[in-house]
């Protein structure tokens, strides 16, 4: 059990439940996830399990599409419905060319205050859990982020609140409920986050996805890492694959530039990765596969 599985998380399930549920039905200790999603949220989560957990490294830098619902006119201390109400303002005026102009504004590079209730930890401890023993909290510094692309946007009305309904294109590292917040302080109003739905990460759509009722009748079936990865590749002779089974360096000369590769033996097994050490100017094995 050494690959990928991609799951779409349901509502009011934590990253953890569904790797505490895979770990216990597959039987398999080693296992890993590439990206934390809310309780709240819903969509895709990949797991990595057994050897591929040696690889979540190479995909945490991940480019990530969310369905999002955003609610002004409310604010939240955790910057989504789930938390205490803070502020209610009427945003009834707010027009919905507004709203429409001012979600564009973020698009592009920036930068982005995460919530105070999110997994970042702060001396040994996650945010949240500090949040809910009523912890005094650090002052988060802004983070960058990059949002590539927002479409399909709706704009309805009720009451004296705008539901505004839209796909994010975005980042690692990019937090939604933050973009909903700060929507509503930059329409000087309050915004929070109504529903979330992350429907790709990297290659992966939910096509790709099992749901949690196939996970634990063990209908699944393992996804390759290493055809997600992105990383050159080259097929080394049986000497080469020698010296690798030892973790000795590599002769540039066997490699077309200086990025992390992914090396196979003669009958397309993969041996290891190797990465670019420039105290040497050669390549040494930064994962051990085979």
């Amino acid at each position: 059990m050494d690959g990928l599985l991609i799951i779409d998380k349901p509502k009011d399930f934590t990253s953890f439940d569904v790797v505490a549920v895979a770990r216990k039905t597959l039987k398999v200790q080693k296992i890993g996830h590439t990206g934390t999603l809310d309780p709240n949220a819903t969509g895709i989560l990949v797991l990595a399990l057994g050897k591929a957990t040696k690889l979540i490294k190479y995909f945490t830098e991940d480019r990530k599409t969310y369905e999002c619902t955003f609610l002004i006119g409310k604010a939240y201390d955790t910057d989504d419905t789930t938390g205490n109400l803070i502020e209610e303002l009427d945003a009834s005026k707010i027009s919905e060319s507004q709203v429409i102009n001012t979600l564009k504004s973020f698009i592009g590079k920036n930068q982005q205050v995460p919530p105070a209730y999110s997994a970042i930890k702060f001396q040994g401890k996650k945010m949240y859990e500090l949040a809910r023993k009523n912890k005094e909290l650090p002052e988060l510094k802004p983070r960058d982020i990059e949002i590539f692309g927002i479409s399909d946007v709706q704009v309805s009305k009720e009451d004296k609140t705008i539901v505004v309904k839209a796909i994010f294109d975005v980042s690692k590292g990019t937090y939604i409920r933050s973009i909903a917040r700060d929507l509503g302080i930059k329409l000087n109003n309050a915004g929070c986050l109504m529903e979330l739905r992350r429907t790709k990460v990297n290659n992966f759509t939910l096509s790709d996805c099992i749901n949690m009722e196939d996970l634990r009748n063990q209908e699944i079936k393992l996804k390759d890492p290493f055809n997600f990865m992105g990383l050159p590749k080259i097929t080394v002779p049986e000497t080469i694959a020698n010296d690798i089974q030892y973790g000795r360096f590599i002769d540039m000369k066997y490699f077309s530039d200086k990025k992390d590769t992914i090396i196979y033996n003669g009958v397309g097994e993969v041996l290891a990765i190797y990465t670019y050490d420039s105290n040497k100017n050669t390549m040494r094995m930064s994962v051990k596969w085979a």
